[in-house]
């Protein structure tokens, strides 16, 4: 229907001669039309070959032979060797798709230089669908890599297990003997001057970023410069001028300069792995090329919707794909600027910086909406950093593409060249430094509303086109055509401060007169979120993942639920033990939302991740204090009651499950008991510390293990409800169906984050009502009858 309406406007458009109609026309069908090629795409990937295989076996996994071609050179991940296939055979079936395999174990680094781009592999792998976390304002992961044409994921236990059937065509075996070569050339002379300067050349230069430290790459996303290290439009640019000067230095302009910078920049992409952004870039670099030897002299501008719509045809879920809006949203705001600026009165010393001034604005214009929805973050420093970071970013990249050549006529000269490399990445490290100086550059927000992000592009639209209209005559321009564009640019400005400051979450923030208590999907792990009725906040552990892996837990799933209510600076950070799962996501929790106070129990000193948070802490000036048995605070009327540990009688030199935290939330009729991951010793210990409740609700111990949720507990604290936080198909078979057998026996309704997602609670004391991010619903009501609450002895 928008499709054809939209054909229809755009026709009648034509016959008027009304060139802005037909603009947004064009944009609304070519809106229409890839929204109905990606449904259509959609529908094919959801039961794509791969996973049609893997659902067959009716399993959370499946371990399967999976022969395939690498799609990209092996990369180095914190959880093991990375290796993306397109498959041809997934166990006895014939499946092309695309897995991306994890290869563990200490021999996978050691062999990556024989797992190149192109090459022919066969690997036993235990095969699963990719993690999701049913959350609030949580991006679906599986969605994510489904838009990058990856239907499943999988694990091989050993490189050893890894066999290469068959190499690769000359094409891509010479561009892979490239790559390795450039890497060790790169390493070799911009390494000697720094270890992180060479890993962001190798990024630069051929757009490797497996090197990268994820203090980097967080240090230039906060400071919106990390698009400089990514091979995009900028490189792509500078690589196209850098090529045509040469030209012109030889006296080769024209259609056969064109043509060979065409070939180049082809074989370029094809040498860097033919990523997405740089397929985009390419393309529009060709397109460009193409244009000026046929001696079209169209707008920039239709070359980039040509670019787009091609793209889209290829690829119908680019539409959706984050990377795919930033690149074509930021080149169509700096192409809609360019031209229009009175370039005669600007002093040609400045002009280069000026240029790039206005192109980050009208980039950080048109893509702040966008930045806030896919990465909660709105950053001003870009306005300011790329003066210095695009020139950068040119050092680095020409004197990096230098050093590979000269490696092989001096090592003398390719030094020289890597330290100007290593100068032009350093100063980019540097520079980034400004958000750490003054922190107000850069903004977390929750998720945008829709109506806001459609006020803002009506507003900017709007603007826009009421400022392109008068160009260089707005001086004699009657006040009656000025005043759309000062009405336009009022409500971008309105939409903006609402995305900076919402003003509903600052309302919701100050809480509603219920107690709300949300327990997130953090997979195999627990994070459980309160919000007292006058607005205070505790949040009792931060999810997390074991061993090294990158994926941050706290900034990723946990933070968007907190943004979301419009908690800027938490109340208590609640830290029941120390295992991985529990405090993994602390950090990045502690730095953004600097909690007032961090309770510990049971300390353990030589325990570094513990002692790592607490320095974080006070960095940010938050109280640091271990809770034991018996103490009690009193927030906005509600009792927050420690059941456990005790005092310990002995110094902790390994983290304990059954020192975890318990604690108990008493409001009116409602008891809510978090248990962390304590057993049957420390149930036996704390059982009869609960007195009666009318409606109990209670965390199930230990993701509902057999070695807690004792029979003896269940039957004692008699919960209405329970809630257990367990991962999809985790490797400990939690929860145990014995465990849950005996809540039922006790009539509990139970809810699970890997079934439910998040669970939420919302009550007055008296009712619970339950949701589950699913759909799932319940509700609860503690009865007339008040039952005694009072205090055990070891409380008064």
């Amino acid at each position: 229907m928008v499709l054809a309406a939209s054909l229809l406007a755009g026709g009648w458009a034509v016959w008027s001669g009304r060139s802005v109609s037909l603009t947004m026309a064009l944009v609304a069908a070519f809106g229409a039309g890839a929204a109905l090629l990606a449904q259509n795409a959609w529908r094919a990937a959801w039961r794509s070959p791969a996973r049609v295989v893997f659902e067959a076996s009716q399993g959370d996994s499946a371990e399967l032979v999976v022969v395939g071609r690498l799609i990209s050179d092996a990369s180095l991940a914190p959880s093991g060797v990375l290796l993306g296939l397109e498959t041809q055979w997934i166990g006895p079936v014939q499946a092309r798709d695309g897995i991306l395999l994890t290869v563990v174990g200490v021999l996978g680094p050691g062999r990556m230089d024989e797992w190149r781009a192109g090459r022919m592999v066969r690997a036993p792998a235990i095969l699963r669908r990719p993690s999701r976390y049913l959350d609030p304002d949580v991006p679906d992961q599986e969605r994510a890599l489904l838009r990058r044409g990856i239907a499943l994921v999988g694990t091989v236990k050993s490189a050893a297990l890894v066999q290469v059937l068959a190499h690769g065509s000359v094409p891509s075996e010479l561009a892979a003997g490239v790559r390795r070569f450039a890497r060790r050339a790169i390493q070799s002379s911009v390494g000697r001057w720094s270890a992180r300067s060479a890993s962001i050349v190798t990024a630069i230069v051929i757009g490797d970023r497996t090197g990268l430290d994820a203090e980097v790459e967080r240090r230039l996303q906060e400071a919106g410069t990390y698009h400089v290290i990514a091979i995009s439009g900028g490189n792509i640019a500078i690589l196209v001028g850098l090529t045509l000067t040469l030209f012109r230095f030889a006296g080769l302009l024209g259609g056969t300069a064109m043509l060979s910078a065409i070939v180049g920049l082809a074989a370029y992409g094809y040498l860097v792995g033919r990523g997405a952004s740089v397929d985009r870039a390419t393309l529009m670099a060709i397109v460009y090329l193409a244009g000026r030897i046929l001696d079209l002299r169209g707008p920039p501008l239709n070359a980039l919707a040509v670019v787009a719509a091609v793209l889209v045809v290829i690829n119908p879920f680019a539409v959706s794909d984050p990377a795919f809006l930033l690149t074509f949203g930021a080149t169509a705001a700096i192409l809609a600027v360019a031209g229009r600026l009175p370039s005669n009165q600007v002093p040609r010393v400045a002009a280069g910086a000026i240029s790039i001034l206005i192109a980050s604005a009208a980039s950080e214009a048109a893509l702040m909406p966008v930045s806030a929805m896919v990465f909660s973050r709105v950053t001003f420093a870009g306005l300011v950093l790329n003066l210095a970071a695009i020139p950068l970013m040119a050092i680095a990249q020409i004197a990096g593409m230098v050093v590979v050549p000269l490696s092989l006529l001096s090592e003398r000269l390719a030094v020289v060249a890597g330290w100007i490399a290593f100068v032009g990445a350093e100063g980019l490290v540097v520079s980034a430094r400004l958000v750490e100086i003054v922190p107000a550059l850069t903004w977390r927000v929750a998720k945008p509303s829709a109506w806001v992000l459609a006020v803002y592009y009506g507003g900017l639209v709007g603007t826009w086109l009421v400022w392109s209209g008068v160009g260089s005559r707005r001086a004699h321009v009657p006040a009656t055509r000025t005043r759309p564009g000062a009405f336009s640019a009022a409500v971008c400005l309105g939409a903006s401060i609402w995305i900076l400051a919402e003003p509903t979450r600052i309302l919701r923030a100050r809480g509603d007169g219920r107690l709300h208590v949300t327990f997130i999907d953090v997979g195999q792990g627990d994070a459980s979120f309160v919000q007292f009725p006058q607005g205070d906040t505790l949040l009792v552990d931060a999810g997390g993942l074991s061993g090294t892996a990158a994926f941050d837990i706290g900034d990723r799933v946990v933070a968007p639920l907190l943004r979301r209510v419009g908690v800027r600076r938490l109340g208590t950070l609640v830290l029941t033990h120390g295992d991985a799962d529990h405090i993994g996501g602390a950090g990045s929790l502690i730095r953004e939302f600097h909690p007032w106070v961090v309770w510990e129990g049971v300390p353990v000193p030589p325990f570094e991740p513990l002692q790592t948070l607490r320095t974080a802490a006070q960095s940010v000036r938050s109280r640091w204090a271990n809770v034991q048995t018996a103490d009690e605070v009193h927030i906005d009327g509600v009792d927050v009651m420690v059941q456990h540990p005790r005092l310990p009688d002995w110094e902790r030199q390994t983290v304990r499950n059954n020192d975890s935290i318990v604690l108990e939330i008493i409001w009116r009729d409602i008891s809510l008991v978090l248990t962390g991951d304590i057993g049957r010793e420390a149930e036996h210990v704390i059982v009869s510390r609960f007195a009666p409740a009318p409606l109990r609700i209670v965390k199930i111990p230990h993701h509902g293990s057999l070695t807690s949720s004792s029979q003896d507990f269940v039957r004692a604290l008699a919960p209405r409800v329970a809630i257990v936080s367990v991962g999809r198909g985790n490797r400990f078979g939690h929860p145990a169906s014995l465990v849950l057998q005996r809540y039922a026996e006790i009539g509990a309704e139970v809810f699970r984050t890997d079934q439910d997602g998040a669970v939420t609670l919302e009550t007055d004391g008296d009712s619970v009502e339950i949701r589950g991010f699913t759909g799932r619903r319940a509700r609860l009501t503690s009865g007339s009858a008040r039952a005694s609450r009072e205090a055990p002895p070891a409380f008064r």
